[in-house]
């Protein structure tokens, strides 16, 4: 049984989520939302890797970053938004697979500031191999941000 609160976040969170104009670029979708939770996946495509065919680093941390941020939302109350102000991203193996996926987790939520951890895994017919682990801190920042 889906809890009408769950349903309501995950609402809010996908609403969110696809308000990002760069996320549709990618081509990534939102694949897991839950208190504390979420995890977005990206399907393997030629314009998304480096030299070598593999994904491409900054693509790999993106999807951490955004991961991050949607996990720290579903901590925030309604007027509240996520913005990340501190991020590190250690590359573990090479991003080679039909998709990545960035699963994060709230390890702390305080009022203001959210601390979040991610693990990006690249899947294949043969599994999933972790190849990226990520810490961010994200403020809750009550502000919308314009530019301009």
């Amino acid at each position: 049984m889906i809890d009408d609160a769950d349903e309501l976040l995950r609402e809010r969170v996908q609403q969110g989520f696809e308000q990002q104009g760069f996320m549709h670029t990618l081509g990534a979708e939102l694949t897991q939302v839950a208190v504390g939770e979420c995890s977005i996946r990206l399907a393997y495509r030629e314009a998304l890797t480096q030299q070598h065919g593999l994904f491409h680093g900054g693509v790999t941390a993106t999807l951490a970053d955004n991961a991050a941020g949607f996990a720290a939302y579903t901590t925030m109350t309604g007027e509240q938004q996520p913005l990340t102000v501190e991020f590190k991203v250690s590359f573990l193996a090479p991003g080679l697979g039909e998709a990545l996926e960035a699963r994060a987790k709230v390890l702390r939520a305080g009022r203001r500031v959210k601390h979040v951890q991610v693990e990006v895994y690249a899947l294949d017919a043969a599994g999933e191999q972790l190849v990226a682990a990520a810490l961010a801190t994200v403020a809750a920042s009550s502000a919308v941000v314009s530019w301009g």
